[in-house]
């Protein structure tokens, strides 16, 4: 491995731990578990998804992934919605309770995210922030 490679495995790593981090002390702060977070995250980021799917996304049994979502719904978090047109299937999405829960979550990475910023001299945080887009797009590609 080069040391461009070395330098992103290392950053992706830090980064993994400390978002990690936040999730968990949220989490450990709100009362919810962390694979209830990593749901709501995954749908404030990436919009609904099936109920089906959540088994795949969180790597649990379709009924594990029913019953974690039952919970969420019954904690007033998700609503389960029919799909108009296949009554088979049904989208979960968050509430506005879900919603400012993972905003509260979002806000304490963001903290980090600007102090680490703030360290940075005016030049180099243009240049991070030119080198980090890039990376971005090409990553977005995969």
């Amino acid at each position: 491995m080069n040391s461009i490679e070395s330098a992103i495995m290392d950053w992706t790593a830090i980064i993994t731990r400390l978002w990690m981090h936040d999730i968990n002390q949220f989490t450990r702060t709100s009362g919810l578990s962390f694979g209830q977070m990593n749901l709501m995250l995954h749908i404030h980021y990436r919009g609904a998804c099936e109920v089906s799917g959540v088994s795949d996304l969180m790597q649990m049994t379709p009924a594990g992934a029913s019953q974690m979502v039952e919970r969420m719904v019954q904690q007033g978090l998700v609503t389960r919605n029919e799909v108009p047109g296949d009554r088979r299937i049904r989208l979960v999405h968050l509430t506005r309770q879900g919603e400012e829960m993972v905003q509260g979550c979002i806000r304490l990475h963001e903290k980090w995210v600007h102090e680490l910023a703030e360290t940075l001299s005016s030049d180099e945080q243009a240049e991070a922030e030119r080198i980090l887009m890039r990376l971005t797009e090409i990553a977005g590609r995969s």
